[in-house]
């Protein structure tokens, strides 16, 4: 067992696209994508391509003993502020990792570096990592292909 504790960071991020229900999220210093339902924006204007959101984050760890995580506070979260969810690995490959957070909450990919274990990575495994609802903070002006 990894004797490293994650952390969460208040991280930022672009809107890459949404399509009313769900919200797709390039993380700030090509470090990943998140994919999460709408409802954790919480702004009453709705997410556009370019918008710039903060929230937290951290890096995934791989607990072969999982816990009995609750996302209820981050589907109910009214601040942002970071929440201890779980999330099982959906796709390996050299360079990066990608993982179904619980409860249908989206996904996320980040770089294998991102991912704390002492064991070989595997589709499968479960992961925990903080999360938090998002705030929109601003919006960029650029082609949606450029983000």
């Amino acid at each position: 067992m990894l004797d490293y504790l994650i952390n969460p960071v208040l991280m930022g991020g672009l809107v890459k696209e949404t399509d009313g229900e769900t919200v797709k999220i390039h993380l700030h210093g090509r470090l990943g994508v998140i994919t999460v339902p709408r409802f954790l924006v919480l702004d009453p204007i709705a997410p556009e391509t370019g918008h710039e959101l903060k929230f937290y984050f951290s890096y995934l760890q791989i607990n072969e003993q999982p816990y009995d995580y609750d996302a209820a506070a981050l589907q109910k979260g009214r601040e942002v502020e970071p929440v201890l969810i779980g999330a099982e690995l959906t796709e390996v490959n050299d360079t990066a990792v990608k993982a179904k957070i619980q409860d249908g909450l989206g996904t996320v990919a980040v770089p294998r570096r991102w991912v704390f274990t002492d064991v070989p990575l595997a589709v499968g495994q479960t992961a925990e990592f903080y999360l938090s609802p998002m705030k929109i903070v601003g919006k960029r002006e650029l082609p949606a292909k450029s983000i």
